[in-house]
């Protein structure tokens, strides 16, 4: 899913973040088929042995690398660990694909891209964040098992539709030419990655799409993380993973929207730095 991202701020710091001294941050490019993706790399200036967890953060369905803010930053100065941000297709610095989203294309990214990109970062112990979009797709690929991942945390997770979804796309829908100026600082191809978007999640056989049967099959630790504010899913979200995945545990913030990491960015950071360094240490 995607907020109306564009009122968050690139430039925002977050409590915590790193001075630019502690930190080596590295921005390149991947081919995966014919798609260049952008990614960006931040590691501790003394991080430790190649052995070592590797966080990769997948962004929400209007998301990129940028509109993380500077919560990679912070992870990797609280976890002691190389942080992985990239942009999907379509999304943020990467080529564009295909003018239309196919109905599997989250099953796509989980089991096809994020595999790729990992494979070609030489990324062995992946420990996944995801929101939004970026989360379900996450636990479908660990759900799948298209990727091993030591431990799953994800922000405002679809895992079914829920029609308060479908009415904040529609909404969304409505102001879509500043949504879409919005999103042109983050964006190359702001349009596409704003309709292709729309049009998938409107589609109305798309209501059909549930991955519920997948979340038992994650054996992985989770964390669900969601607003109580959130304009796009309810703490049926959060109930349904905790219930269903064996080893996942949930909470429901105050005083936050879809965007948590940018309403209680403290917060959000102090859950996602405890759950990786435990998820860090069990695997090591």
């Amino acid at each position: 899913m995607g907020a109306a991202s564009g009122d968050i701020d690139p430039g925002a710091i977050l409590p915590g973040a790193m001075d630019p001294a502690e930190t080596v941050t590295l921005r390149g490019r991947l081919q995966v088929d014919t798609v260049g993706i952008a990614y960006r790399r931040c590691s501790p200036r003394d991080a430790g042995g190649a052995n070592l967890p590797v966080i990769v953060m997948l962004h929400e369905g209007l998301g990129s690398i940028t509109q993380w803010r500077d919560l990679p930053d912070v992870l990797a100065r609280r976890c002691r660990l190389e942080v992985i941000a990239y942009d999907r297709g379509g999304y943020g610095r990467s080529d564009p694909e295909s003018e239309v989203y196919g109905d599997g294309f989250m099953e796509r990214e989980a089991t096809e891209v994020l595999p790729a990109v990992l494979d070609q970062l030489g990324i062995r112990r992946p420990i996944l964040i995801g929101h939004s979009d970026g989360a379900s797709i996450s636990l479908i690929a660990a759900g799948l098992g298209s990727v091993m991942p030591l431990g799953v945390a994800v922000i405002a997770p679809h895992s079914f539709i829920e029609d308060i979804c479908i009415d904040g796309i529609r909404s969304i829908d409505n102001q879509r030419e500043q949504v879409i100026s919005g999103l042109a600082r983050h964006h190359d191809n702001p349009r596409l990655a704003f309709e292709r978007w729309r049009d998938v999640w409107l589609t109305p056989r798309f209501r059909h799409w549930d991955i519920r049967p997948l979340l038992e099959r994650i054996d992985c630790p989770v964390l669900v993380l969601q607003g109580e504010g959130d304009q796009y899913g309810t703490e049926a979200q959060v109930s349904t993973i905790v219930q269903s995945a064996p080893n996942a545990t949930g909470h429901l913030l105050a005083d936050c929207g879809h965007v948590a990491h940018r309403d209680q960015p403290e917060r959000i950071a102090d859950y996602l730095a405890d759950f990786v360094s435990e998820c860090a240490a069990a695997g090591s």
